[in-house]
């Protein structure tokens, strides 16, 4: 049931971060200053108060915290200072841990050194498989490692295989994790018909916010249009660079020779300034505090940037050890790239803070869907205990 009563919830989705529910007054401050909580989507007190009443049904059911974009007026507002905008990150890592099946996520996410662990897991077996090919596959002496000037070009075509299989195995995952955001979301419970044809009229909203991230810039603050810049830039690097990666890894990663004018070259280079230029700017921006409220309150707000540019920076120590003819050094910088790169992509992207991408922008679609369906349903709302009209399906109590 929706409204099924969990003991003890709070303190649950605690081991995820800071929900400090109990402070809260109720008195709609919050929900007042922010910009983007409107008609049947308020938060952030709606979620914090299912949290303390222990509504995990009702918690699932709901997308606010994902309709949140971080940028912290709702904690600039609180009276008791209880951070609300902490709470709704807290909050989005306990969905994500809800929404994985395999169960990696609470373990990434839930504890303060199990994203590294895992990482540093899967890093240490991209480094097994790449002496593994070096010492029995290609038939290298274990001496030969550090004398021999190798290219890249012996690799393929089995980097590829290696690299669909690194993107289809978090891909399955996520995809997977989709299945139940909207079973849980948009599933049985709603008290009102979602007819298919819905989602097909909705699909825009997917696709615009997936590409615009426009939302963020409706925060109040000018600095959040920085931060929207910022935002877009890199995701639009991250996904320039996946695109190529999947698609064209035979031209970006050759031990061919290009002009610098050629894209090969050029393209790269802006991918990997973004990808530099941008986290950096990040972790600076978050350890001056030039914005009030964001901080490094969790490893993963620390770990994900500094994945971004480590990625980039080997990536340049490759390529620059190949146009200067140091090809041993490339060689060894693409053994470090990998075993940076891959951890990147199968535990942050499924289970890490870069699982956001993805959820929030289902969630606004999810939530254009529901707004449709009811309107054109017609479905009667009533006001709950937290003075705001919801409908009746998503009610907490």
């Amino acid at each position: 049931m929706v409204n099924d009563v969990v003991p003890g919830l709070v303190q649950q989705i605690r081991t995820f971060g800071t929900c400090d529910a109990n402070a809260c007054l109720s008195c709609g401050s919050c929900t007042v200053v922010c910009n983007l909580s409107n008609g049947l989507t308020t938060f952030p007190r709606k979620p914090l108060r299912r949290a303390l009443l222990g509504l995990k049904g009702s918690l699932l059911a709901g997308l606010e915290p994902w309709l949140c974009h971080d940028c912290g007026d709702c904690s600039l507002a609180c009276p008791r200072h209880a951070e609300p905008h902490e709470s709704m990150m807290t909050l989005r890592r306990y969905l994500v841990a809800q929404y994985d099946f395999t169960g990696i996520a609470s373990k990434v996410l839930g504890s303060k050194i199990g994203e590294i662990v895992a990482l540093s897991l899967v890093s240490l077996l991209v480094f097994g498989l790449a002496l593994w090919y070096h010492l029995y596959y290609v038939e290298l002496a274990l001496g030969d490692l550090v004398t021999t000037a190798m290219g890249m070009e012996h690799m393929f075509p089995l980097i590829e295989y290696f690299t669909y299989a690194a993107f289809a195995i978090p891909a399955l995952i996520v995809f997977v994790n989709i299945a139940r955001m909207h079973r849980f979301t948009m599933g049985k419970h709603l008290r009102f018909p979602v007819p298919l044809r819905y989602y097909f009229t909705e699909a825009k909203t997917l696709f615009f916010h997936m590409v615009s991230h426009k939302n963020m810039k409706k925060c109040k603050e000018p600095t959040h249009r920085r931060r929207w810049i910022k935002h877009w830039l890199l995701a639009l690097a991250v996904t320039v660079k996946c695109a190529i990666i999947l698609f064209f890894l035979s031209w970006f990663q050759t031990d061919g020779i290009y002009p610098i004018y050629d894209p090969q070259r050029w393209v790269g280079y802006l991918i990997a300034i973004a990808l530099i230029v941008v986290p950096v700017d990040i972790l600076i921006s978050r350890w001056r505090h030039r914005e009030k409220v964001h901080t490094f309150s969790e490893p993963g707000d620390l770990i994900l940037p500094i994945m971004f540019i480590l990625t980039a920076v080997s990536g340049l120590v490759v390529h620059g050890g190949r146009y200067l003819g140091f090809e041993w050094t490339g060689h060894i910088a693409y053994a470090v790239h990998l075993a940076v790169a891959v951890p990147l992509i199968m535990i942050e992207l499924p289970f890490g803070k870069w699982s956001h991408s993805f959820y929030r922008p289902l969630a606004l679609y999810f939530a254009a869907v529901k707004e449709r369906a009811l309107r054109d349903a017609n479905v009667p709302t009533m006001v709950g205990p937290e003075q705001e009209t919801v409908p009746l399906e998503t009610h907490p109590a």
